[in-house]
């Protein structure tokens, strides 16, 4: 099946132990949609990224990515978890940056953003380096590509690593916090290369604590606090008029 990016959750739950982490969630994101979930810290965003991602698999509800059941296949009377091989195929489709760059130490740039296509996707070499040229070049870092990550700062750090995740060719990008670990000198340049790809109709869900750059960007706010959807609508509404009492309280700490 062609990926479509879109993700639709109905009821997600997701327990580690007897700690209920994620309570019934609900979410639609269409082709293109920049969708932010915010709220307070251990309030379940980023179980549910991973759950998107298939890095978490979910106990119960429904989670479709890309227009297909995502982790698992359903039957007359059960859902039963796809084979490795499958979702791994699924994952394929999605792109993540994590808080922390994840990027390989002893590899370059170039290499870093070489290494899916290379590995997973076996696109021989030449034509991996031209395309990871083109990438760092769409993040600001032409020229950089023979640096290693300890000689590249934070912000372009975090730039290789959303380059990393586009070489897979992506419909979906996901980002858990991707600023949080930068010096707030750093944080804008990161946020620039995530408003270019929303400009450009990349399908995004992100966790984040930039209210600026949530209002100027999403589509859809998502609040959650102890695992549940406390609020969710237009962006720009939810910011400045607030309907339930945790959102107000909330966003009146962070704004």
């Amino acid at each position: 099946m062609k990926a479509d990016g879109t993700i639709v959750a109905r009821k997600l739950h997701k327990s580690f132990g007897s700690h209920q982490v994620l309570r019934g969630i609900d979410l639609a994101v269409a082709a293109g949609e920049i969708s932010c979930i915010i709220g307070p810290s251990g309030s379940g965003k980023s179980t549910l990224l991973r759950c998107v991602n298939g890095l978490e698999t979910i106990d119960r509800g429904v989670l479709r990515v890309n227009g297909e059941d995502f982790g698992y296949t359903e039957t007359d009377n059960a859902y039963l978890a796809l084979p490795p091989h499958r979702l791994a195929e699924q994952r394929a489709h999605i792109g993540m940056v994590f808080q922390q760059f994840n990027l390989f130490p002893t590899m370059t740039a170039e290499t870093n953003v070489m290494s899916g296509p290379v590995l997973v996707k076996k696109t021989n070499r030449k034509t991996a380096r031209e395309q990871a040229q083109e990438l760092l070049a769409q993040v600001g870092l032409a020229g950089c590509g023979h640096k290693y990550p300890a000689q590249l700062s934070g912000g372009q750090q975090q730039r290789v690593a959303i380059a990393r995740a586009l070489a897979m060719n992506p419909s979906i990008m996901l980002f858990d916090e991707p600023t949080s670990a930068l010096d707030p000198e750093l944080v804008g340049e990161v946020l620039a290369v995530m408003r270019d790809l929303a400009h450009n109709g990349m399908t995004m869900l992100l966790v984040t604590h930039e209210m600026g750059f949530a209002r100027d960007v999403a589509d859809e706010i998502l609040f959650m606090d102890d695992g549940i959807a406390v609020e969710r609508g237009d962006a720009r509404e939810v910011l400045a008029n607030p309907q339930e009492k945790r959102t107000q309280e909330f966003l009146e700490r962070v704004l």
